[in-house]
């Protein structure tokens, strides 16, 4: 049997790593000398600098066959800072692909997860159903708004916002991790994303403050929409942080002030509520989807989640106020990488005189027989449901999640909705 072996990756492992990247992510990439030097200095200096970025690799035999990067993350769960492992880059070499290369370093990515004491595994998924087959639950939507600049809203009172440079990237960067501090699901930036903004020329850089300290900024291009008029053009906001909805309103009536540069304007955005904001959210493609509905954006799923250990999940968000409930919830849980049913109980008890109730985590057997509700679902549903991604009443309405008595539905909703869906747009 191929001895296989996945350790971490060393500066002289990088030529090896090399090639396997390349062919990885052959997309905007070529391999001419210019882009491998490019990408061997960017991939060398990572290695070799960054606590946060931790290169790893499998071995068959002694020849590198497979690559990864897993990023130690910064995470907001449910307001509170925790930590949080990101898997990056993974590759395998073209000629040593579907033997489970793939599969086994997912593997060895959430035994990482586990064993660093993060509370939970993610990714950008190459291909959802993959990672769907190996427990990992959805994120929230990211929704891409495409709409006339003029149907921004107005805001008479700008003062505070002015554009900024390269120069105030630092200022950029503790008013992110501010923003991360208020916001579920958000994740500070790490050494590779601050790398390129200090290295990007590409972009302007709006500002809102207040009393010299920075509360919110929107970073975005300008790109020519017509082959012969060079005055036609749109505005692709690529990332908007605000404190609070003061700035946000600042932020885009600023945006709204170059209608005369910009017919149109593209906004992400992970509000689901956000098309209120719009004096009208109806985009630019003017398509109509029948019976009487108008489009107004484009949805994507990025992130995914994964809870391998439930139980260190459970003790990191302790710190989560429920409605106030005395209740014991039993699941009956399918590891889809496994392939193993785990039961446990999450029980709900009320604190400080029935305000609210906090969550604990009960392993023993007889939690199935004594619990006051049943629940069956895959682990990757139940990721989703735990990060408050998904509603426990639309998993059940569709048949994701399963219950034996639909009369506790409406009360089990209400219990675990988050009042704030999980969402960030970091590239990693």
């Amino acid at each position: 049997m191929t001895k296989r072996e996945i350790k971490r990756l060393t500066p002289a492992d990088m030529p090896a790593y090399m090639d396997i990247y390349l062919n990885a992510y052959p997309a905007g990439k070529d391999l001419s000398k210019e882009c491998y030097d490019k990408y061997y200095a960017r991939n060398l200096q990572s290695m070799e600098e960054y606590d946060h970025v931790n290169f790893f690799g499998m071995f068959e035999s002694g020849t590198l066959i497979a690559t990864m990067k897993l990023i130690d993350f910064d995470i907001n769960l449910f307001g509170e800072m925790r930590k949080a492992v990101g898997l990056m880059a993974l590759g395998v070499h073209p000629l040593h692909k579907r033997k489970g290369a793939a599969r086994e370093m997912v593997g060895f990515f959430e035994d990482y997860t586990v064993n660093t004491g993060a509370a939970v595994s993610l990714l950008l998924p190459f291909r959802m159903d993959f990672y769907r087959k190996l427990g990992y639950g959805c994120g929230t939507k990211l929704d891409e708004y495409h709409i006339d600049t003029q149907y921004l809203p107005e805001e008479k009172d700008i003062e505070g916002l002015r554009f900024m440079t390269k120069e105030d990237v630092d200022k950029m960067l503790a008013c992110h991790t501010a923003f991360v501090c208020k916001n579920h699901g958000a994740l500070c930036k790490f050494e590779e994303e601050i790398r390129d903004m200090k290295n990007d020329d590409d972009v302007r850089r709006l500002g809102y403050f207040e009393d010299d300290e920075l509360k919110g900024y929107a970073v975005f291009t300008f790109v020519n929409t017509s082959d012969c008029n060079y005055t036609l053009n749109l505005m692709d906001v690529k990332e908007m942080v605000y404190q609070d909805e003061k700035t946000l309103k600042r932020l885009l009536a600023g945006l709204r002030m170059q209608s005369d540069l910009a017919q149109s304007v593209i906004i992400r955005t992970g509000e689901p509520d956000f098309y209120h904001l719009l004096k009208s959210a109806q985009d630019m493609s003017g398509n109509y989807i029948d019976f009487g509905f108008l489009q107004t954006n484009l949805s994507a799923v990025g992130t995914m989640y994964k809870i391998s250990d439930v139980e260190s999940f459970i003790k990191a968000s302790q710190h989560r106020k429920f409605p106030p409930e005395n209740i014991s919830v039993a699941f009956a849980v399918n590891d889809e990488l496994s392939g193993a049913e785990k039961r446990f109980s999450l029980k709900f008890s009320t604190e400080e005189k029935g305000r609210f109730s906090r969550w604990s985590y009960d392993p023993s057997e007889s939690v199935w027989a004594n619990a006051d509700a049943h629940l069956s679902c895959k682990l990757s549903d139940f990721s989703s449901l735990l990060m408050g991604s998904a509603e426990l009443g639309g998993l059940a309405r569709l048949g994701v999640l399963k219950m034996d008595d639909l009369s506790q539905l409406r009360r089990l909703d209400y219990l675990f909705h988050a009042e704030q869906k999980p969402f960030t747009n970091t590239d990693y």
